[in-house]
């Protein structure tokens, strides 16, 4: 009930994360696919084999939302990639490249600053996040609701976060125009992009079920949310024309405005506005979320795409100042209503 509350009470914003979301994977596999075939070796045969079982998984899944058979669904994926987590550990493939990456990009400042700021967001982006509600709701009481949200958020998913910077080293130099070399696991690569490309279409159909699923009368229509998963295609599709910011190329910089929804502009809303209002109290006004996002914006853009990560620390210290003024505020008008009875 009270997930459902939610999703009711803040439908807006619950539809415009889920947009976001979409654009974000449409975008990022239109800009990313030309790097995955870079990064990830593998022969001819093996890239028709995995194209021709992204079809097959893309079938199977449109079939199963249409049949609501999207957790076993989720089931055979999720199992599908912890073996794939656990090849890239017992392979000897990935090890050296992992070492090779991190000896030439060793620690920074960076990773500090970013710690609060992806704790942030991955603490608050789930309110908004319509497929976990949906999950939420499909477990009934609150003490199963927070096992289900606690494992599979804080293990099932986390697992594939580790996955995520198994390979994610490969990239980087594709990124910068590494052409992969062959492995001595002849699949590894490719099972690593079939990992990608079902993920990807798992939970792009998920989002879309999940909207359409929304009272019509409280979020834009759905094809507002085409329109805009198209638009973020062609953005992606055209990344390598973009300009370069520095030394960033276009692509990034799209994927770092992204990167930046999640970590400043999503989370901000979740705290001033359901965070802060919980007990009954009242939400801070739009006007203060707004505020406290364009105020922490320079900051952010300074140390996203610039590379001055130190200023990421006062870009968030001015989201929680503000949050800390409201929610004095906040108990300042409760005590004084109750002695003013």
């Amino acid at each position: 009930a009270d997930s459902e509350a939610f999703v009711r009470k803040h439908a807006w914003a619950v539809w415009c994360f889920s947009a976001v979301t979409l654009a974000f994977h449409v975008f990022w596999v239109l800009w990313i696919f030309q790097y995955l075939r870079m990064g990830l070796y593998m022969s001819q045969n093996a890239s028709y084999g995995v194209l021709a079982a992204f079809i097959a998984f893309w079938l199977v899944t449109k079939r199963s939302s249409y049949f609501k058979r999207m957790p076993q669904l989720a089931t055979v994926l999720w199992i599908f990639s912890a073996l794939v987590l656990v090849a890239t550990f017992v392979t000897p493939d990935l090890g050296p490249v992992n070492q090779r990456f991190h000896e030439a990009h060793p620690s920074s400042a960076m990773g500090l600053f970013l710690l609060p700021i992806s704790t942030f967001g991955f603490l608050l982006c789930p309110y908004l996040d319509v497929t976990f509600h949906h999950a939420r709701q499909q477990l009934g009481s609150k003490q199963r609701g927070r096992i289900g949200f606690s494992v599979g958020f804080g293990l099932m998913f986390a697992l594939m976060i580790v996955l995520t910077t198994r390979y994610a080293p490969m990239l980087v130099d594709a990124l910068n125009g590494q052409q992969a070399n062959p492995t001595q696991t002849a699949w590894i690569g490719a099972v690593l992009l079939a990992h990608i490309l079902f993920q990807w279409v798992f939970t792009v159909q998920v989002h879309l079920d999940r909207v359409k699923a929304m009272p019509i009368k409280s979020v834009p229509p759905y094809n507002m949310l085409i329109g805009v998963a198209l638009l973020a295609g062609l953005i992606g599709f055209f990344a390598t024309n973009l300009p370069t910011i520095a030394g960033l190329s276009g692509g990034e910089i799209v994927y770092r405005c992204f990167i930046g929804a999640y970590g400043l502009v999503f989370p901000t809303y979740v705290l001033y506005r359901a965070v802060l209002a919980r007990n009954g109290t009242k939400p801070m006004s739009m006007f203060a979320v707004w505020g406290a996002i364009v105020l922490a914006t320079p900051m952010f853009w300074l140390g996203f795409m610039q590379g001055e990560s130190v200023w990421l620390a006062p870009g968030m210290g001015i989201v929680l100042m503000i949050a800390a003024i409201g929610l004095v505020n906040r108990k300042q008008g409760v005590t004084g209503s109750v002695a003013g009875q």
